[in-house]
């Protein structure tokens, strides 16, 4: 069995372009795709 996590300290924060989100990847295909989750914040 394996266990995967998707939590915020197992992502990677992403600030190009002016964004300000934290994304983890699932998986990266031999073609152009990524796959993963992003973890948003509200607007304040």
């Amino acid at each position: 069995m394996e266990i995967y996590q998707f939590n915020k300290q197992k992502g990677k924060k992403i600030t190009k372009f002016d964004s300000n989100f934290i994304m983890n990847r699932i998986t990266q295909t031999q073609k152009s795709a990524h796959i993963g989750v992003m973890h948003l914040e509200e607007n304040i």
